[in-house]
């Protein structure tokens, strides 16, 4: 057949008219691309780039904890892997079950403390059974006539000492 040029297609009516190949220019046109949108796209590229690097630091996290859980003991270790689970979005385990009859001295243990913690409040004692109420005495200890009586008197031998020493 007959000679083909790069990015020329021949067809039939250009292989009867042979001239036409040899005078083949090839022409691309480029459209014109605004630089706004250019600078769109690379600033959503640097956004998915700087996710896949947060989501790189969270399986590092991950791998780190992972790491330092085999450090610790057998019950250590199964009780920080239920708490990674759990923060991993797995539901926490049930509350361990207890006969009834233990649960009922336990009831009646804590509601013996509330009720004995209740008759000392009523006295106005505290739950090991201090007053709580200051008595005239405490407040004559506290008391002061004036602002500056807190501070203390200085009395002359005091300044005496102060005196010496400077």
């Amino acid at each position: 057949m007959a000679e083909s040029c790069s990015g020329f297609i021949p067809t039939r009516a250009s292989l009867l008219k042979n001239s036409d190949a040899n005078n083949y220019q090839e022409i691309s046109y480029i459209s014109y691309k605004s630089k706004k949108k250019k600078a769109a796209k690379q600033e959503e590229s640097d956004t998915d780039e700087n996710i896949q690097k947060s989501f790189d630091v969270r399986k590092m996290k991950h791998e780190i904890v992972k790491f330092s859980i085999e450090g610790f003991d057998k019950e250590k270790k199964e009780e920080v892997k239920r708490n990674l689970a759990i923060k991993l979005g797995a539901k926490p385990p049930r509350n361990k079950r207890k006969n009834y009859k233990q649960l009922l001295i336990e009831k009646k243990r804590e509601k013996k403390k509330l009720e004995a913690q209740q008759k000392f409040q009523q006295l106005g004692k505290n739950a090991i059974g201090k007053s709580l109420a200051k008595g005239k005495s405490y407040d004559r200890k506290r008391r002061k006539d004036g602002i500056l009586d807190v501070y203390g008197k200085v009395t002359k031998e005091l300044k005496q000492l102060k005196n010496k020493k400077r």
